[in-house]
C-alpha cells in the first residue's frame, strides 16, 4: 500500500524573475570586477570598464524596478522603518522566529538597509570609476571634462569604496545564513525560485503584479538618455592632451640611436639638463650643432611634461634625483615595471627599459593607455 502524500506547504511568489535575474547578474558581474581590478594587470582596465558600464546599466534597471516591478521588489514595500527595525531586532535578541508580517516574506528590515545600501555603494563605484577613467586614463565620457587632479582623488575614492564593498558583501552572506537559520527557509533557494513558503495557518492574497509598460518607458528613456550623454561626452577631446607641432630635426636627431620619447615623459628641467649635455648622453656624444640644439631644447621645454595633463606626464614628472634624466629611473616608472620579470628586458623583442614601444602600443603618442599594453614572450637571442 502506498504512503499516504503529505500536505505541502504553501508557497507564494515573492520574487519575480527580473528581481532574481539582477541579483544573480549582479553576483556575477560584482565577483569579476572586483577580481580584475584587485588582482588583474592593468592591461586588462577595459574589461574592468565594461563590466563597470553593464554594472550601471543594471543599477539603472533596479532604480526603475523598484518603482514599477511587483509588489515585493518595490522599494515602498520594504521601507527598514525605525519601528521595523526595532521589532526586528527585538525578535533577534528575545530568539524569537522571523515575523510573519508582510513585508518579512520580503526583505526584512536589515535586507533593506542592505539592499539600500549596495545600490547606494555600487553606484558610487561606477561613477568614482567613470571620473577616474576621465582625469587619469583619459578616455570615456568625462575626459574632456576631468583633470588628473581630480581623476586621480576619485580613483582613491574608489578603492576605498571597492574595500567597502568586500565588508559588505560579506556582511551579506554571513545575514543571509543568519536569517535563514532564524526562519527556517533558505534565502538562496527562495531567490533561485522565487517561492517562500507560507508559515503555517496564515494565508496571504496574491501580491501586485509590475507595471511592466510603465518599467519599459522608463528604462527606455533613461538608457536612451544615458546613451546621449555618452556619446556627446567622448565626442569632446581629452582635456589632458595638447595638439603638438611637427619638428623634423627632433624626429631625425633624436632617434638616430635610440626610440623617439614624447617630450611628455620628463619635465622642463630634465630636458634642459638633457640639452646642455649632449657630449656625455648617457655615455655617448651625441653633440649637435648650436642652432639645432637650441631648436631641439626650446621644443622639448614646450611640450615637457609640464605641458600635459595626462596620467604619464603627472607621474613621470616626478624624477630620480640621482638620475633626472632617465625615464626608467623615476619611482613611477620602477613602481609600474616592478612585477615584470628581468629576462623580459633583457632579451628580444625588448632589450632593455628604454624600448617602451616593445610594450606600449601607443608611446609614441604619449598616451600609454593600460589597454594598449602587450608585454611579448622573451625570446632568447641567438649565438652568432
Amino acid at each position: 500500500m502506498p504512503a499516504p502524500k503529505l500536505p505541502s506547504t504553501p508557497t507564494l511568489r515573492v520574487w519575480d524573475l527580473p528581481t532574481r535575474l539582477y541579483h544573480w547578474i549582479q553576483v556575477v558581474l560584482v565577483a569579476l570586477a572586483l577580481g580584475l581590478g584587485f588582482f588583474a594587470p592593468e592591461w586588462l582596465l577595459n574589461q574592468h570598464v565594461v563590466i563597470g558600464f553593464a554594472l550601471v546599466g543594471l543599477i539603472l534597471f533596479r532604480l526603475v524596478w523598484g518603482f514599477f516591478g511587483s509588489y515585493y521588489s518595490r522599494f515602498s514595500s520594504f521601507v527598514p522603518t525605525p519601528g521595523r527595525l526595532r521589532a526586528h531586532f527585538s525578535g533577534i535578541l528575545n530568539k524569537q522566529s522571523a515575523p510573519a508580517g508582510g513585508h518579512e516574506l520580503g526583505h526584512n528590515p536589515v535586507g533593506a538597509l542592505m539592499v539600500f545600501g549596495l545600490i547606494f555603494v555600487l553606484g558610487a563605484i561606477t561613477i568614482t570609476g567613470i571620473v577616474t577613467l576621465g582625469g587619469v586614463e583619459n578616455w570615456g565620457p568625462l575626459a574632456g571634462f576631468v583633470d588628473f587632479s581630480t581623476g586621480d582623488r576619485a580613483r582613491a575614492v574608489h578603492l576605498a569604496l571597492a574595500y567597502v564593498l568586500v565588508v559588505m558583501i560579506v556582511a551579506h552572506i554571513a545575514g543571509v545564513f543568519a536569517e535563514s537559520q532564524r526562519s527556517r527557509t533558505s534565502l538562496v533557494r527562495a531567490m533561485v525560485t522565487g517561492d517562500k513558503e507560507l508559515p503555517k495557518g496564515r494565508t496571504f492574497g496574491q501580491p501586485d503584479g509590475a507595471k511592466k509598460g510603465a518599467a519599459l518607458v522608463s528604462l527606455a528613456g533613461l538608457g536612451g538618455l544615458a546613451g546621449v550623454l555618452f556619446y556627446l561626452g567622448v565626442q569632446v577631446p581629452a582635456s589632458g592632451f595638447i595638439q603638438m607641432a611637427e619638428m623634423d630635426d627632433f624626429k631625425s636627431e633624436c632617434s638616430d640611436c635610440h626610440e623617439l620619447y614624447h617630450p611628455s615623459l620628463l619635465p622642463e628641467e630634465s630636458w634642459t639638463l638633457m640639452m646642455a649635455g649632449l657630449e656625455d648622453h648617457f655615455g655617448e656624444d651625441a653633440s649637435l650643432s648650436q642652432d639645432t640644439t637650441l631648436a631641439i631644447g626650446t621644443y622639448l621645454e614646450r611640450y615637457a611634461s609640464e605641458a600635459w595633463d595626462s596620467e604619464a606626464a603627472n607621474r613621470l614628472r616626478v624624477v630620480d634625483p640621482e638620475k633626472p634624466m632617465q625615464i626608467s629611473a623615476s619611482p613611477f616608472w620602477k613602481e609600474n615595471h616592478a612585477q615584470i620579470p628581468e629576462e623580459v628586458f633583457k632579451t628580444r623583442p625588448v632589450r632593455g627599459t628604454g624600448n617602451c614601444k616593445a610594450c606600449h602600443g601607443d608611446a609614441e603618442s604619449g598616451r600609454f593607455d593600460d589597454s594598449k599594453i602587450s608585454i611579448p614572450e622573451p625570446t632568447p637571442e641567438r649565438e652568432s
